[in-house]
């Protein structure tokens, strides 16, 4: 399953801004390389055929009593889920080399804990590791991972978990609630430079060990989202990290990984600096027969490669050096998918509806640098930023504009303003903040000085939108200087906070999470989510709030007022969204309803995709033909949006 959900929940992570890149691969390998055999017939689809946990008892130590979590834990007085949906496709077949491209940039890191990671970490991490719980994509209901079992107590601030016996890291250890402790450990260690995780770890008391398999834990304060961060937390092995502290795990584990319960593995050997990572299923993964994995985690190996140019990775897609490619531009998506193999259903595209939580997407202003401190600058700024034009130029009305930090969610203010392109009302605020002296180039001045910004971007794609504003800015005497840099550059300056303004997106929340990026204690530290330097009292309260208040209408309205605070702090040039994602790939795999999970984006692909033996076949055939055709297939797809049209009209913070 998408283990890496759970992390997703608990903090927008970044992403390149308009896109991800991709690279090439050596020429000894071939891409794709579909199993061997046929496709299963007469699979069993009813979720009944597949157990929640085979064989319970098998791995449990017989030393260990039924009452401290061992063989014969019948699981009376705790929670589990027992009933849940299928997540994968039992139609699934195992095997295969799927090559893809999503990395401009070499990773700065492997890891997900610490600084300088990215929503590529947060999708390694989800392959290699596994957490004590998990949520069905679909229902968002608590299903079992690495425990089984769990207990809430009345007061709502002591969890206890019972670990699967059966559970064990890569390297053969089997997992203990010692594990969970020592993961616990880390995360509050400020040695791992990691200042908003170790703020939310360290509401809790220090773990209890009470037995082999079962762990306990005690909230300082109450907070709703308590036993959502402790059952997401990633769980590594306690023999290896009893050895390290925060500051070494962060020094010596940058391209190595810790063992992991997860179903892939990545070893030193597996990784080719500045070229490529690859991902490879592990053959002896513990939960591969639970019902949370079945369908799941299909490739034997995933390899990520790295090209700094995504019309390079293009042509790689279409000459077949890479399986799939992700649209990230309108205009590819409009006018450059109509080339013979498009038409004659060799590669086929994809428009994907879900409900994935839209993201932040846009040029983040550091305020802690003048004149950007001024919050009329700032505003100004945006006012000169010609979102409507780009979206009916460029981007050929494919997007939405974006007006608040939760957008297109029930958390979003509908009344917050909208900012919308107005040179007059710009200079009006110029000429309050100062700038209304002009120099002998026209430039505006104060204090003599010009009014000269920056943006540091990281895709060369975006200069066409930036050349624009550059152009706008310049008419009315604003310099803007644009720097190109590398992704792995751009997350450095970010986290050390040495920029002025930055063209980066942060991926969206199930729930939001107002913590971790904006909360005010964390705009003076490096290395968390706010980046702008965000502080305000009343937000700082409404944040407190928040986190105690467990009726989710009331949240709502929390928010809400909190997305009405920070869309009047203008810390962001807020850009576009779009509510599905665009692909394009060989017409070789099987994926299930709806191509992605109902809240997932193209990064499941990974998990939820195989390379389907009888369509590889048509396609090798076809390949040999010129005159063949497969069918170009339906470019939308909206099962998700369909599905919610169908069920019941239950409060669902899904669809809410």
């Amino acid at each position: 399953m998408r283990v890496a959900l759970q992390s997703a929940l608990l903090a927008g992570v970044l992403a390149l801004s308009v896109g991800c890149g991709g690279g090439s691969a050596p020429a000894s390998e071939t891409s794709g390389t579909p199993p061997t055999g046929a496709s299963p017939s007469n699979v069993a689809t009813d979720k009944s055929a597949y157990p929640v946990f085979p064989n319970p008892d098998s791995g449990a130590d017989p030393a260990v009593s039924a009452a401290d979590g061992g063989r014969g834990f019948t699981g009376e007085g705790w929670e589990t889920n027992t009933d849940y949906d299928l997540i994968g496709d039992p139609r699934a077949v195992k095997g295969g080399l799927l090559k893809i491209g999503t990395m401009t940039d070499f990773p700065s890191t492997l890891r997900y804990y610490g600084p300088n990671v990215t929503a590529w970490n947060q999708m390694l991490h989800g392959m290699v590791y596994e957490t004590l719980l998990g949520l069905h994509p679909t229902t968002l209901a608590w299903i079992p991972a690495i425990a089984t079992h769990w207990q809430i107590s009345e007061d709502k601030l002591t969890f206890r978990f019972r670990i699967d016996p059966n559970s064990k890291f890569s390297d053969g250890t089997p997992v203990t609630s010692e594990d969970v402790v020592a993961s616990w450990r880390l995360v509050v260690d400020k040695g791992l430079q990691d200042p908003a995780r170790t703020l939310v770890y360290s509401n809790f008391e220090p773990p209890v060990a009470e037995s082999r398999y079962l762990v306990s834990v005690r909230a300082k304060n109450v907070n709703w989202q308590n036993f959502l961060y402790f059952s997401g937390l990633y769980i590594y092995p306690a023999h290896i990290l009893k050895t390290l502290t925060g500051e070494t795990y962060v020094r010596e584990y940058n391209y190595k990984m810790l063992p992991g319960t997860g179903p892939y593995v990545v070893g030193e050997q597996d990784v080719e600096k500045g070229k490529m990572v690859r991902i490879r299923r592990r053959q002896d993964y513990w939960a591969e027969k639970h019902r949370r994995n079945i369908g799941t985690s299909n490739f034997d190996q995933v390899q990520q490669v790295v090209v700094r140019d995504r019309n390079l990775e293009f042509e790689m897609f279409k000459k077949g050096d890479i399986d799939y490619y992700l649209v990230n531009r309108a205009q590819m998506w409009v006018e450059d998918l109509n080339y013979a193999n498009i038409t004659r259903g060799l590669n086929q595209k994809r428009k994907i509806f879900n409900h994935n939580p839209q993201g932040i997407q846009g040029v983040a202003i550091n305020t802690r640098r003048e004149p950007l401190n001024d919050v009329r600058v700032r505003k100004a700024l945006r006012y000169l930023f010609n979102r409507e034009s780009m979206i009916e130029k460029l981007m050929y009305n494919e997007y939405v504009l974006v007006d608040s930090m939760f957008p297109s969610s029930v958390y979003e203010n509908p009344k917050n303003e909208k900012i919308r392109y107005d040179p007059q009302k710009a200079m009006q605020l110029l000429t309050e903040a100062g700038w209304s002296q002009r120099d002998a180039q026209g430039r505006l001045t104060k204090n003599g000085q010009p009014l000269n910004i920056e943006i540091v971007y990281a895709d060369q794609a975006s200069e066409r939108f930036f050349t624009v504003y550059q152009e706008d800015l310049r008419k009315v005497g604003v310099t803007l200087n644009l720097r190109l840099t590398t992704f792995e550059t751009l997350v450095k300056l970010l986290d050390e906070r040495t920029f002025g303004m930055a063209s980066i997106a942060y991926t969206g929340e199930v729930f939001p999470s107002p913590e971790q990026n904006w909360r005010g204690r964390l705009a003076d530290e490096k290395n968390t989510n706010n980046i702008t330097g965000f502080k305000n009292a009343r937000a700082d309260q409404i944040i407190d709030a928040y986190g105690k208040e467990f009726d989710f209408d009331k949240r709502v309205a929390l928010l809400q007022e909190f997305d009405s605070i920070l869309a009047n702090e203008h810390h962001w040039i807020l850009e576009w969204t779009a509510p599905y994602e665009r692909v394009v790939y060989w017409n070789k795999f099987g994926q299930p309803p709806g191509y992605i999970t109902r809240i997932g984006d193209y990064r499941d692909i990974l998990t939820l995709w195989w390379f389907d033996p009888d369509r590889s076949a048509q396609l090798d055939a076809a390949l040999r033909n010129s005159s063949a055709t497969l069918g170009a297939g339906p470019t939308d797809d909206r099962f998700w949006l369909d599905y919610a049209q169908l069920e019941s009209k239950r409060d669902n913070p899904v669809t809410r």
